[in-house]
């Protein structure tokens, strides 16, 4: 008799799969690049905010990054969901992109992935993440771009080009870079994937390497790295109340890495 785990091993191919492990295979790869360009802008990313974290699909390779003090994986989902905390350099923070609960100039990078087209007040969003980085800090944004497949939880189909780029030019962050992907192939995963009766690991893998390869039919998906001018002042003052340093904070986490902001 084999193990179970060995046994799951050997099946894990065959096992059942979901959109999101394709999708790190597709924009991962590109991710990457784009944080390794960031990296050359600035010397270490002692803190890093990964804005909209969910499940932290990419909190491994965040909290990997050379020079890492503290990665902050934040998200609405945190205060009613429970999730493993993966990283001991880990903090995952409960709440808003629209407010966030952080002082000005606290982090050095900031990753949110797939995020800004689920919120309704996304120039609000935007200008919580400019105010919080650092002068000299670096922002990946990663979006949909029409045509996209629809998503009944996205409040708009996604972000051309010269929209985002207008958006942040607006406050002040200069682009440094961009990347598309998501073609043909994994359009079709993402379009058709809760009706095919074959939704196993080996054929998702294949169809998303398969999609880095033959950049078939238009990308449906934007990332765009921009950095903070250091000599440029936040254009968001934070009237709230005086906010305790960072590490205190982290000092103050509640369960299994999750840190409530709302009650410090």
């Amino acid at each position: 008799m084999f193990p179970n785990s060995t046994l799951r091993k050997v099946l894990r191919p065959l096992l059942q799969a979901w959109p999101d492990e394709g999708r790190q295979i597709v924009q991962g790869p590109l991710l990457r690049e784009l944080i390794s360009r960031a990296a050359k802008s600035k010397r270490s990313f002692r803190r890093v905010l990964n804005a909209g974290a969910g499940e932290g699909g990419y909190s491994l390779y965040l909290a990997g990054l050379p020079e890492l003090e503290t990665l902050l994986d934040y998200d609405l989902s945190y205060s009613s969901h429970t999730f493993a905390r993966l990283h001991a350099k880990q903090v995952r923070v409960a709440g808003s992109l629209t407010d966030i609960p952080l002082a000005d100039c606290t982090v050095d990078f900031i990753l949110c992935s797939e995020v800004l087209e689920h919120i309704p007040a996304h120039g609000q969003a935007l200008d919580e993440l400019n105010r919080v980085l650092v002068p000299g800090g670096c922002l990946l944004i990663t979006v949909p771009t029409p045509p996209a497949v629809p998503d009944k939880n996205h409040v708009r189909e996604g972000y051309r080009h010269e929209e985002l780029d207008r958006l942040l030019a607006e406050r002040g962050l200069e682009v440094l870079d961009n990347r598309f992907c998501m073609h043909f192939f994994f359009r079709s995963i993402l379009a058709n994937w809760p009706h095919w009766p074959w939704r196993i690991r080996f054929f998702l893998r294949g169809l998303s390497a398969l999609d880095t390869i033959l950049h078939l039919g238009p990308p449906m998906d934007l990332m765009i790295l921009a950095r903070k001018p250091v000599m440029v002042s936040n254009q968001v003052p934070n009237t709230g109340p005086k906010q305790q340093p960072l590490e205190a904070r982290v000092d103050q986490s509640l369960g299994d890495g999750v840190v409530n902001l709302s009650r410090l």
